[in-house]
């Protein structure tokens, strides 16, 4: 008989082991799914168990030493625009102007071909002059980069998103001549210039 109370008393204090080391601590959003893991709460998808000393989770399985709570909520960064005023804006927008004029000169001049050249012939421009006026005209486009920036707003993308169906990959990098209609020939630029003002008496 008290071998009998000593099984008894054995088998009800190791029940009490098993299913202390049997209890789960599920995270936030998960529920214990019986069999020693967790599921996400409304469905059949697993869902790593966490650590019952210091979760911060739901207690799935019995009193495993989770402490209830609420999964602290996301933090959303504060992403304020970049020119926050009209004169920061149009001075940013000055500037990407002269980036894309200075690419546009060096890679346009120095490799220019027998096209360029005749439209520094057509135009009465020279190649820097005729690529800067080409870049000028990218003036709306550089105001919307500008605009669209923020601090965290990956530069790059925003610059393909503005230039790359004119060939801007990188920033500073864009095919200036699309930018707006070709440059008037050099005919129409003397008659600007030369044109007689009307005197009033």
């Amino acid at each position: 008989m008290r071998y009998l109370r000593l099984v008894i008393l054995i088998s009800i204090f190791g029940f009490g082991l098993n299913t202390a080391a049997l209890a789960v601590c599920c995270p936030g959003g998960c529920v214990d799914n019986g069999y020693g893991g967790c599921w996400r709460t409304g469905t059949n998808n697993y869902c790593a168990p966490a650590s019952c000393s210091s979760s911060s989770g739901s207690s799935g399985g019995g009193s495993g030493g989770g402490t209830p709570g609420v999964a602290p909520p996301s933090i959303i960064p504060y992403c304020p625009i970049s020119y926050q005023t009209s004169a920061s804006r149009d001075s940013a927008t000055t500037q990407c102007v002269a980036t894309l004029s200075a690419n546009a000169m060096f890679w346009g001049c120095l490799f220019e071909d027998d096209a360029g050249r005749a439209e520094d012939q057509r135009t009465g421009l020279t190649c820097p002059d005729r690529q800067k006026a080409l870049a000028n005209q990218c003036r709306a486009r550089c105001a919307r980069y500008v605009a669209s920036l923020n601090y965290c707003s990956d530069t790059s993308a925003e610059w393909q998103r503005v230039f790359g169906d004119i060939g801007g990959f990188v920033y500073g990098s864009a095919r200036v001549d699309l930018c707006g209609p070709r440059l008037r020939s050099s005919f129409f630029n003397r008659v600007g210039r030369s044109r007689p003002q009307r005197f009033t008496p």
